[in-house]
Protein backbone atom coordinates (compact mmCIF):
# COMPACT_ATOMS: atom_id res chain seq x y z
CA UNK A 1 0.00 0.00 0.00
CA UNK A 2 1.32 3.32 -0.68
CA UNK A 3 2.81 5.98 1.96
CA UNK A 4 -0.32 7.91 3.26
CA UNK A 5 0.80 11.85 2.77
CA UNK A 6 0.24 13.89 5.75
CA UNK A 7 -3.10 16.40 5.35
CA UNK A 8 -1.13 20.22 4.17
CA UNK A 9 -1.59 22.70 6.49
CA UNK A 10 -4.31 24.56 4.76
CA UNK A 11 -6.30 21.44 4.82
CA UNK A 12 -5.58 21.16 8.89
CA UNK A 13 -7.03 25.10 9.08
CA UNK A 14 -10.26 24.64 7.70
CA UNK A 15 -10.59 21.36 9.23
CA UNK A 16 -10.92 22.92 12.62
CA UNK A 17 -14.54 23.34 13.32
CA UNK A 18 -15.25 27.01 14.77
CA UNK A 19 -14.52 27.26 10.17
CA UNK A 20 -17.91 25.37 10.08
CA UNK A 21 -19.65 26.99 12.92
CA UNK A 22 -18.51 30.42 11.31
CA UNK A 23 -19.96 29.54 8.19
CA UNK A 24 -23.34 28.68 10.27
CA UNK A 25 -23.88 31.86 11.13
CA UNK A 26 -23.36 33.01 7.65
CA UNK A 27 -26.12 30.68 6.11
CA UNK A 28 -28.56 30.83 8.61
CA UNK A 29 -28.75 34.95 8.24
CA UNK A 30 -32.28 36.61 6.99
CA UNK A 31 -31.10 38.56 4.43
CA UNK A 32 -34.23 40.74 2.71
CA UNK A 33 -36.08 38.21 0.50
CA UNK A 34 -35.46 39.87 -3.00
CA UNK A 35 -31.05 39.41 -1.80
CA UNK A 36 -31.63 35.96 -0.54
CA UNK A 37 -33.86 34.80 -3.46
CA UNK A 38 -31.31 36.73 -5.94
CA UNK A 39 -28.18 34.72 -4.10
CA UNK A 40 -30.62 31.30 -4.30
CA UNK A 41 -31.23 31.69 -8.12
CA UNK A 42 -27.43 32.55 -8.90
CA UNK A 43 -26.00 29.59 -7.11
CA UNK A 44 -28.91 26.99 -8.80
CA UNK A 45 -28.05 28.36 -11.77
CA UNK A 46 -24.43 27.82 -11.38
CA UNK A 47 -24.89 24.43 -9.70
CA UNK A 48 -27.50 23.20 -11.82
CA UNK A 49 -30.23 22.55 -9.05
CA UNK A 50 -33.35 21.49 -10.12
CA UNK A 51 -35.31 23.96 -8.73
CA UNK A 52 -38.64 22.68 -9.91
CA UNK A 53 -37.97 19.79 -7.68
CA UNK A 54 -38.49 21.64 -4.14
CA UNK A 55 -41.58 21.88 -2.50
CA UNK A 56 -41.46 25.48 -1.91
CA UNK A 57 -40.78 28.47 -3.93
CA UNK A 58 -37.84 30.39 -4.05
CA UNK A 59 -39.88 33.25 -2.47
CA UNK A 60 -40.35 31.23 0.80
CA UNK A 61 -37.16 30.51 1.83
CA UNK A 62 -35.69 32.90 4.91
CA UNK A 63 -32.07 31.55 5.09
CA UNK A 64 -29.45 29.64 2.43
CA UNK A 65 -29.45 26.80 5.00
CA UNK A 66 -33.70 27.12 4.91
CA UNK A 67 -32.92 26.34 0.86
CA UNK A 68 -30.47 24.11 1.13
CA UNK A 69 -32.33 22.04 3.62
CA UNK A 70 -34.98 21.96 0.89
CA UNK A 71 -37.62 19.71 1.28
CA UNK A 72 -38.97 17.78 -2.13
CA UNK A 73 -42.71 17.30 -3.34
CA UNK A 74 -44.58 14.36 -3.27
CA UNK A 75 -44.03 12.07 -5.85
CA UNK A 76 -40.05 13.23 -6.78
CA UNK A 77 -38.88 10.25 -5.95
CA UNK A 78 -39.40 6.80 -6.19
CA UNK A 79 -38.25 4.35 -3.73
CA UNK A 80 -37.12 1.24 -4.96
CA UNK A 81 -39.19 -1.96 -3.02
CA UNK A 82 -37.52 -5.04 -4.92
CA UNK A 83 -36.43 -7.14 -2.20
CA UNK A 84 -33.23 -7.74 -3.57
CA UNK A 85 -31.92 -4.41 -3.77
CA UNK A 86 -30.69 -1.51 -1.58
CA UNK A 87 -32.35 1.76 -2.48
CA UNK A 88 -29.65 5.18 -2.51
CA UNK A 89 -29.84 7.07 1.35
CA UNK A 90 -29.44 10.31 -0.87
CA UNK A 91 -29.01 12.10 -4.10
CA UNK A 92 -25.28 12.07 -5.22
CA UNK A 93 -22.59 10.05 -6.75
CA UNK A 94 -21.90 5.98 -6.23
CA UNK A 95 -18.46 7.35 -4.75
CA UNK A 96 -17.22 3.97 -4.24
CA UNK A 97 -17.98 0.32 -2.67
CA UNK A 98 -15.64 -3.22 -1.81
CA UNK A 99 -15.41 -5.61 0.65
CA UNK A 100 -14.66 -5.04 4.35
CA UNK A 101 -11.77 -7.87 4.26
CA UNK A 102 -9.78 -7.62 7.66
CA UNK A 103 -11.99 -4.85 8.52
CA UNK A 104 -10.38 -2.51 5.82
CA UNK A 105 -12.40 0.12 3.78
CA UNK A 106 -10.58 1.67 0.88
CA UNK A 107 -10.66 5.39 0.74
CA UNK A 108 -9.02 6.73 -2.68
CA UNK A 109 -6.15 4.92 -4.65
CA UNK A 110 -3.55 3.77 -2.14
CA UNK A 111 -5.50 5.17 0.84
CA UNK A 112 -7.43 2.80 3.63
CA UNK A 113 -9.04 3.47 6.56
CA UNK A 114 -10.09 1.00 9.74
CA UNK A 115 -13.45 0.11 10.30
CA UNK A 116 -13.36 0.13 14.27
CA UNK A 117 -11.96 4.15 13.93
CA UNK A 118 -15.11 4.91 11.51
CA UNK A 119 -17.46 3.36 14.05
CA UNK A 120 -15.29 4.50 16.90
CA UNK A 121 -15.69 0.92 18.77
CA UNK A 122 -14.34 -2.47 18.32
CA UNK A 123 -17.80 -4.30 19.29
CA UNK A 124 -20.20 -1.90 16.73
CA UNK A 125 -17.51 -2.91 14.16
CA UNK A 126 -17.34 -6.97 14.83
CA UNK A 127 -20.50 -7.99 12.80
CA UNK A 128 -19.12 -5.64 9.70
CA UNK A 129 -15.81 -7.26 9.15
CA UNK A 130 -16.46 -9.91 6.65
CA UNK A 131 -19.61 -7.44 5.08
CA UNK A 132 -19.43 -4.65 2.30
CA UNK A 133 -19.70 -1.58 2.01
CA UNK A 134 -20.94 1.57 -0.10
CA UNK A 135 -19.97 5.63 -0.13
CA UNK A 136 -22.50 8.09 -2.02
CA UNK A 137 -20.79 11.64 -2.25
CA UNK A 138 -23.26 14.07 -1.64
CA UNK A 139 -22.55 17.64 -4.32
CA UNK A 140 -23.77 21.33 -3.41
CA UNK A 141 -26.40 20.98 -6.02
CA UNK A 142 -27.96 17.85 -4.21
CA UNK A 143 -31.23 17.23 -2.44
CA UNK A 144 -29.32 17.12 1.31
CA UNK A 145 -31.74 14.73 3.49
CA UNK A 146 -30.34 11.40 3.99
CA UNK A 147 -32.65 8.51 4.08
CA UNK A 148 -33.01 4.49 5.08
CA UNK A 149 -31.90 2.50 2.48
CA UNK A 150 -33.83 -0.97 3.42
CA UNK A 151 -36.63 -1.56 5.90
CA UNK A 152 -34.94 -1.74 9.81
CA UNK A 153 -35.22 -1.00 13.13
CA UNK A 154 -32.60 1.04 15.16
CA UNK A 155 -30.84 -0.49 17.54
CA UNK A 156 -28.31 1.63 18.66
CA UNK A 157 -26.84 4.64 17.44
CA UNK A 158 -22.90 6.86 18.30
CA UNK A 159 -22.32 10.67 17.69
CA UNK A 160 -18.83 11.15 17.60
CA UNK A 161 -17.31 14.37 17.28
CA UNK A 162 -13.85 14.98 15.31
CA UNK A 163 -12.85 17.78 12.59
CA UNK A 164 -14.39 18.88 9.20
CA UNK A 165 -11.95 17.92 6.46
CA UNK A 166 -13.34 18.31 2.83
CA UNK A 167 -14.91 15.06 1.49
CA UNK A 168 -13.76 16.08 -1.92
CA UNK A 169 -11.61 14.59 -4.29
CA UNK A 170 -8.24 16.55 -3.15
CA UNK A 171 -9.51 15.78 0.72
CA UNK A 172 -9.30 12.14 0.29
CA UNK A 173 -6.21 12.24 -1.93
CA UNK A 174 -4.49 14.31 1.18
CA UNK A 175 -6.23 12.87 4.36
CA UNK A 176 -5.64 9.58 5.72
CA UNK A 177 -8.67 7.91 7.32
CA UNK A 178 -10.69 11.34 6.48
CA UNK A 179 -14.40 9.68 7.01
CA UNK A 180 -13.01 8.14 10.69
CA UNK A 181 -11.31 12.11 11.52
CA UNK A 182 -14.57 13.44 10.38
CA UNK A 183 -17.61 14.03 13.17
CA UNK A 184 -20.02 11.31 12.37
CA UNK A 185 -23.55 10.36 13.33
CA UNK A 186 -23.46 6.33 13.20
CA UNK A 187 -26.86 4.55 13.12
CA UNK A 188 -27.08 0.60 13.38
CA UNK A 189 -30.33 -1.41 12.27
CA UNK A 190 -31.48 -5.12 12.07
CA UNK A 191 -32.94 -4.97 8.76
CA UNK A 192 -34.17 -6.99 6.07
CA UNK A 193 -30.62 -7.56 4.97
CA UNK A 194 -29.34 -7.95 7.95
CA UNK A 195 -27.76 -5.69 10.24
CA UNK A 196 -27.02 -2.59 8.01
CA UNK A 197 -25.01 0.88 9.34
CA UNK A 198 -25.90 4.29 8.15
CA UNK A 199 -23.35 6.66 8.49
CA UNK A 200 -23.30 10.57 7.90
CA UNK A 201 -20.33 12.32 7.88
CA UNK A 202 -19.39 15.46 8.09
CA UNK A 203 -17.33 17.73 6.19
CA UNK A 204 -15.92 21.36 6.05
CA UNK A 205 -18.90 23.95 6.17
CA UNK A 206 -21.25 20.71 7.21
CA UNK A 207 -20.52 21.11 10.88
CA UNK A 208 -24.57 21.07 11.34
CA UNK A 209 -25.97 17.40 10.98
CA UNK A 210 -29.76 16.11 12.30
CA UNK A 211 -31.09 13.44 12.73
CA UNK A 212 -34.92 11.45 13.54
CA UNK A 213 -34.08 9.58 16.28
CA UNK A 214 -32.28 12.12 18.73
CA UNK A 215 -32.11 16.05 19.17
CA UNK A 216 -28.79 16.36 19.14
CA UNK A 217 -27.04 19.21 18.44
CA UNK A 218 -23.49 18.22 16.45
CA UNK A 219 -20.28 20.77 16.11
CA UNK A 220 -22.10 22.47 19.66
CA UNK A 221 -18.82 21.25 21.48
CA UNK A 222 -20.54 18.01 22.95
CA UNK A 223 -18.66 14.83 23.71
CA UNK A 224 -18.85 11.60 22.39
CA UNK A 225 -22.30 10.05 22.88
CA UNK A 226 -20.98 6.38 23.42
CA UNK A 227 -23.84 3.77 22.63
CA UNK A 228 -27.59 4.89 22.70
CA UNK A 229 -30.16 2.49 22.41
CA UNK A 230 -33.01 3.99 21.91
CA UNK A 231 -36.14 4.11 24.68
CA UNK A 232 -38.42 2.33 22.83
CA UNK A 233 -37.62 0.89 18.84
CA UNK A 234 -37.41 2.54 15.88
CA UNK A 235 -39.01 1.60 13.26
CA UNK A 236 -37.79 2.69 9.63
CA UNK A 237 -39.61 1.99 6.02
CA UNK A 238 -37.46 2.43 3.10
CA UNK A 239 -37.18 5.93 1.82
CA UNK A 240 -38.27 7.49 5.63
CA UNK A 241 -36.26 10.02 6.28
CA UNK A 242 -32.81 9.51 8.67
CA UNK A 243 -30.91 12.79 8.64
CA UNK A 244 -30.14 16.29 7.08
CA UNK A 245 -26.85 17.54 6.31
CA UNK A 246 -26.46 21.71 6.39
CA UNK A 247 -24.13 21.59 3.35
CA UNK A 248 -22.75 18.89 1.05
CA UNK A 249 -21.06 15.42 2.28
CA UNK A 250 -21.30 11.85 2.38
CA UNK A 251 -22.96 8.80 3.44
CA UNK A 252 -21.32 5.56 4.59
CA UNK A 253 -23.25 2.10 4.19
CA UNK A 254 -21.98 -1.11 6.16
CA UNK A 255 -23.38 -4.11 5.89
CA UNK A 256 -22.59 -7.65 7.37
CA UNK A 257 -23.24 -9.45 4.64
CA UNK A 258 -20.63 -9.84 1.37
CA UNK A 259 -23.03 -10.40 -1.30
CA UNK A 260 -24.15 -6.77 -1.18
CA UNK A 261 -22.97 -5.14 -4.97
CA UNK A 262 -23.15 -2.12 -7.07
CA UNK A 263 -26.08 -1.95 -9.27
CA UNK A 264 -24.86 1.08 -10.72
CA UNK A 265 -21.40 2.13 -11.90
CA UNK A 266 -19.02 3.43 -9.57
CA UNK A 267 -18.82 7.19 -10.00
CA UNK A 268 -22.63 7.64 -11.39
CA UNK A 269 -25.01 9.94 -10.19
CA UNK A 270 -27.83 8.56 -8.03
CA UNK A 271 -30.99 9.90 -6.74
CA UNK A 272 -32.41 8.66 -3.28
CA UNK A 273 -34.44 5.70 -3.46
CA UNK A 274 -33.06 4.40 -7.08
CA UNK A 275 -31.55 1.06 -6.66
CA UNK A 276 -27.86 1.40 -6.09
CA UNK A 277 -26.91 -1.70 -4.63
CA UNK A 278 -28.43 -5.79 -5.18
CA UNK A 279 -26.96 -8.87 -4.02
CA UNK A 280 -24.91 -10.46 -5.83
CA UNK A 281 -26.86 -14.05 -6.96
CA UNK A 282 -29.75 -12.77 -7.14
Amino acid sequence: MAAQPKPPSWLRAVSDPRVSRVMHKVVTWQPPKPVLGAAIRTFSKAWGVELHEAERPVEDYVSFQDFFTRTLKDGARTIASDADVVASPADGKLSAHGPLGEGRLVQAKGVEYALDALLGDSADADPYRHGSYAVVYLAPNNYHRVHVPVRGTLTHWRYIPGALYPVNKIGLSNVPGLFARNERIVGHLDSEFGKVAVIMVGATFVGHMKVAFTDLATNAGAPASGRVAPDAPVAFERGDEFGVFEMGSTVVLLFDRPDVVPNVTLGSAVRMGEPILRLQDA
